[in-house]
């Protein structure tokens, strides 16, 4: 059978599959919405920051393995071959030039006994350094949660917003066709439909706007996860059961005391106080005296001796070991000013764990309060919504028996806009309240 036949019978049905997978696969990536917990995990998985300070802490790893290492002798060798033409004066030659050749061998190590703790403390230090940067990760992680959570609130407060002013505009629109039967019929001005049709303009307006809000809320929730432009993305919006989020709440001291427990900010300020401590102690070191000891081995040759390479190489063997004592006695005060200086660091370093503390204290202060007045002012906004839909209702009524002209509806309708749209401000700054108060209080956040 032909080749080329050959190939396109058995090429043509794994291309036309590939095509069809990858087909699929598109569509489902497409097709796919997000919810909040989605976005949250892919966000601490592909995120740039997040994954640079990852990379931080492998870098901090490799530092704790090579200050442990410091424990370790060093070993070195050296081979040298070195060649000497000099003039030599003889009574058989004068001034001739002699050209004589040598090879030394040398293996030498050395081991750092005592420096006044500094190894000791330096893998300390390495150690808590490789805390911090996996603290420098959590505390990334946490502002992305954050971010990302903001954002994806963002999004489903535009959503509803939409939703809305689409209801709105469906509302202006029944009563511009009413208000044009009800002028067929004599019943009202010509003025009135004008209104109408002013204000049903004005919705159209409102509705564009909210559309666009959506698509740039959108557009700011799919950057911060860092999802390729290229890429279709589409958000889910779940019910939000509004009275579940708010069944139960902790004591504000309750809240105080779980958030210093758990926040990685707090434990961070508390390891670099450590660090501060070690580094008081590694400068203090500098006023003690360093032992170390020494070894070597050496053995050499040369042309101008008559004894073979090998049997000289044995007979110029060579093996020394010692101890080496360095006592500090005066350099320049380089070593009380480092103490001095590790000390200032040791207070900066108090007072940074102070102003942490202090700082995260407030934050949950103003979030717990903010999420009791956002729930009072949800409830206070559905009783306005309530009165003021129950109050356009009778106006509606009214303008279509004639009672009340397009003015005076309007009046009430632009009531009933402001109503609604304190009662989606208010629900979910309350709900946003409250996922910040779950973050402080260092439980998962979703919807």
């Amino acid at each position: 059978m032909n080749i080329k036949v050959i190939l396109f019978r058995t090429g043509l049905p794994i291309i036309l599959s590939i095509l069809a997978t990858k087909s699929s696969v598109a569509q489902e990536n497409t097709s796919q919405e997000w919810d909040l917990n989605q976005c949250l995990n892919y966000a601490l998985e592909h995120n740039i920051q997040v994954n640079k300070k990852k990379l931080a802490v492998l870098s901090s790893e490799a530092d704790y393995l090579k200050s442990k290492s410091q424990r370790l002798p060093n070993l070195s060798a050296s081979i040298s071959e070195s060649f000497t033409n000099s003039k030599t004066q003889s009574a058989v030659t004068s001034g001739s030039w002699d050209l004589n050749s040598g090879t030394s061998a040398s293996i030498s190590s050395s081991l750092l006994i005592y420096n006044g703790g500094i190894i000791s403390n330096t893998i300390k230090q390495s150690q808590i350094n490789v805390d911090i940067a996996n603290l420098d990760v959590e505390i990334t992680k946490n502002n992305i949660i954050l971010s990302i959570t903001q954002a994806y609130l963002n999004v489903l407060y535009a959503k509803e917003s939409v939703d809305y002013n689409k209801e709105i505009l469906s509302t202006s629109l029944k009563q511009v066709e009413r208000a044009r039967e009800l002028i067929k019929a004599g019943s009202i001005a010509r003025a009135d439909l004008a209104q109408l049709e002013a204000q049903y303009a004005s919705d159209q307006y409102s509705l564009v706007t909210a559309q666009n809000t959506l698509i740039s809320n959108t557009t700011n929730l799919k950057q911060l996860l860092e999802i390729p432009v290229i890429d279709t993305f589409k958000v889910m919006f779940p019910e939000i059961n509004f009275n579940k989020e708010f069944s139960s709440l902790p004591t504000i001291n309750e809240a105080f005391n779980t958030s210093l427990s758990v926040m990685p900010d707090i434990k961070l300020s508390q390891l670099d106080q450590t660090v501060a401590e070690i580094n008081v102690k590694i400068a203090k070191a500098g006023y003690m005296p360093t032992l170390s000891m020494n070894a070597n081995y050496s053995t050499d040759f040369s042309n101008q001796k008559t004894n073979s390479f090998g049997t000289q190489l044995s007979d110029n063997q060579m093996q020394r070991i010692g101890l080496s004592l360095s006592i500090p006695i005066f350099n320049k005060y380089a070593t009380s000013t480092s103490v001095q200086k590790s000390k200032i660091t040791l207070k900066q370093a108090d007072l940074s764990m102070q102003e942490t503390k202090k700082n995260l204290l407030q934050n949950v202060e103003n979030v717990y309060q903010n999420t009791i007045a956002g729930k009072s002012r949800y409830d206070a906004a559905i009783v306005q919504y309530s009165s003021a839909d129950e109050s356009y209702k009778i106006s509606e009524t009214q303008f279509n028996l004639g009672m009340i002209n397009a003015v005076d509806l309007l009046k009430v309708k632009n009531t009933l806009l402001n109503a609604n749209k304190e009662l989606i401000q208010a629900k979910y700054s309350a709900i946003l309240n409250r996922k910040i108060l779950d973050f402080y209080l260092g439980k998962s956040i979703s919807l």
